[in-house]
């Protein structure tokens, strides 16, 4: 028997035990994954939607690098007509690329950033989705024409039903997740499907969660703490742009003069911050699953870092978020191939956070 294929059945092997130790299912190809942002969702591009900076190539790269699968965030809008029929021709951007990460022996994961009915950002509310029937009928639609134009995908591609909600409860985003699970389920009913939690899909309000007995779906949660150092001079979270760098281990500046009582930058002022405080958050997590759902995957969907944030702290956080995750036999997926907090800047060589993820990037 070839020595190379008995050692890597063996690290598949252990790699299997060790999930079934902590309890948590992950299947093998769903275990390192990265987004790609700004493409099919929150498009700033003046090309718009799909355009052709990112393609096959793109997707080699991510895979020469060691990621196993990639999510595709989509604005459904951009797809949805107002008949209730799917634009084939807004969709063939990212059906293009479905295949192409398929061909390059990687997983999917779509995502539907934003629903008809439905926008969850802080700045730009519109909680329809959680509070009329007829918008709520209108995203099921949606996502059940998908699912019916997907149908003959394989195993590779999993479906993501909605990105970060903020409902205004708990029991209104499970009475969604239901509605848009049956309506996948109507049409597919074996595709494994993601839901999430409330407010951003936060580990804090994991406890508000009411899972539908499907065994084929699986938990996403994303994780961004400290905010004070993953999103440190991010304007987006009313950060100046000459705030002073908050390292990481490290203890953070006072920035009460620069902030207001309540802001997350103003109360973590001269706090300590380090790998202590992740691992606390994620054995947290990883008892409600052993007490509530032990069969259930659980995948921490979304985490990063701003580049503003000094380049050796960005590697080290990365590091540490990405084990406690992997100790857990959680799958993950990092923000993002692009943008501010990317893994391939601009000119297309890897950044700081890639070498947390992996510690020898490839060309």
């Amino acid at each position: 028997m070839n020595r190379m294929f008995l050692f890597r059945q063996l690290a598949l092997g252990l790699v299997l035990l060790l999930a079934a130790a902590a309890g948590l299912k992950a299947e093998p190809g769903f275990r390192r994954g990265v987004s790609i942002a700004h493409w099919m969702a929150k498009v700033y591009d003046p090309a718009g939607p799909g355009a052709p900076w990112f393609g096959a190539a793109d997707i080699a790269w991510i895979a020469r690098q060691g990621f196993d699968h990639i999510r595709y965030p989509l604005d459904g809008r951009l797809v949805w007509r107002a008949d209730g029929t799917l634009d084939e021709a807004a969709l063939a951007p990212l059906l293009r690329a479905l295949h192409a990460t398929r061909d390059a022996g990687l997983g999917a994961v779509l995502d539907l950033h934003f629903l008809p009915g439905g926008r969850f950002e802080k700045d730009a509310q519109d909680p329809d989705i959680f509070t009329d029937p007829r918008a709520r009928a209108e995203a099921a639609a949606c996502w059940g024409r998908l699912a019916e134009r997907f149908v003959a995908e394989g195993d590779y591609l999993r479906f993501e039903l909605i990105n970060e909600p903020e409902a205004p409860t708990g029991d209104a985003l499970n009475a969604l997740n239901r509605v848009l699970l049956a309506a996948v389920r109507a049409v597919d009913a074996r595709r494994l499907v993601y839901l999430t939690t409330n407010h951003a899909s936060r580990f804090t309000t994991l406890a508000e969660l009411s899972l539908p007995a499907d065994p084929r779906i699986g938990i996403t949660l994303h994780y961004d703490e400290p905010l004070v150092f993953t999103h440190q001079r991010a304007a987006w979270k009313q950060c100046p742009p000459d705030m002073p760098p908050v390292d990481f281990p490290g203890r953070v500046p006072d920035l009460r003069p620069l902030f207001q009582p309540g802001h997350f930058a103003y109360e973590a002022s001269l706090t300590e911050i380090g790998a202590a405080g992740i691992e606390a958050d994620f054995a947290r997590v990883e008892a409600w699953f052993r007490q509530h759902a032990p069969a259930c995957e659980v995948r921490l969907g979304g985490f990063g870092v701003n580049e503003a944030a000094p380049a050796a702290a960005r590697t080290r956080y990365v590091r540490a978020v990405r084990a406690a995750a992997e100790r857990r036999g959680w799958g993950w997926c990092v923000w993002s191939y692009n943008g501010g907090m990317a893994v391939r800047d601009a000119g297309g060589a890897p950044t700081p956070v890639l070498a947390g993820l992996f510690e020898s990037p490839a060309p």
